[in-house]
């Protein structure tokens, strides 16, 4: 089998979403303020992520119940 249409569709779609689209031709494009600090924003879901992990085992029961 071929796989050079899978191969082009997984390099195609990414950058289709990745570019905005507007309703109008004409229509101006409005940044979207850009990403602040993605590296806070990234350290703070994983540390949000790893205390609800630890809420869960501490919670959940125990083998043997």
């Amino acid at each position: 089998m071929d796989n050079t249409a899978l191969i082009s569709l997984a390099l195609i779609i990414p950058s289709q979403l990745a570019e905005s689209q507007s309703a109008l031709p004409s229509a101006p494009v409005v940044d979207d303020g850009g990403a602040g600090h993605p590296a806070r924003a990234a350290l703070v879901r994983a540390r949000l992520a790893t205390t609800l992990h630890r809420l869960a085992w501490a919670i959940e029961p125990k083998e043997g119940f």
